[in-house]
């Protein structure tokens, strides 16, 4: 079972992605794990800590990810890629980085610093499979591999934005114009 510091970052995340992060308080955690809100405060003094350890807890699961995925063929880490954010659409949430980039000015300058380095790091990791994999001739894009990333990258953000809203299968289709890169 999950300590209440990782039950506490879980909720945290799904809260983010759902409602926003200038839109939840401890209360809602509070609330929905039954414990005081002192209890958060504990492990988390101020909110941005908390907003820091979703960032980080993120980017832990997705090294792990990415590391397991080495192996495989350039197109297929691609894919996966592509399809990770598929609970995300599922429950008509954003991804962490669409949620928290458009206040990025209201986060404190260490939280606005974790979350460049999350997107430095993505971008950075998709600009070197994709430069491997345009190398090899397995992928057949015009553009730089770090011009490719930003547009898959902003591609992929902005699917999970509009199907929050239109709620259609925006997201499947960019995934799979993705796929023709």
């Amino acid at each position: 079972m999950k300590d209440t510091r990782s039950h506490i970052i879980s909720l945290a995340d799904q809260l983010i992605r759902s409602k926003g992060y200038n839109a939840f308080s401890y209360a809602d955690i509070s609330k929905q794990l039954n414990i005081k809100n002192a209890a958060i405060h504990y492990y988390f003094p101020s909110k941005s800590d908390l907003g820091m350890a979703v960032i980080d807890d993120t980017m832990d699961k997705f090294r792990a990810t990415i590391t397991a995925w080495q192996s495989l063929p350039y197109e297929t880490q691609l894919h996966r890629y592509t399809c990770m954010h598929e609970k995300t659409r599922d429950n008509k949430w954003v991804c962490l980085m669409g949620a928290l980039s458009p206040i990025h000015d209201t986060l404190s300058p260490e939280m606005q610093e974790k979350l460049k380095e999350m997107a430095e790091s993505i971008l950075l990791w998709l600009t070197d499979l994709l430069d491997k994999g345009k190398a090899d001739g397995s992928f057949h894009f015009t553009e730089t591999p770090k011009a490719k990333a930003y547009c898959i990258q902003s591609s992929l953000l902005a699917s999970l934005l509009l199907n929050k809203v239109l709620q259609n299968d925006v997201c499947q289709v960019i995934q799979q114009n993705i796929q023709k890169t």
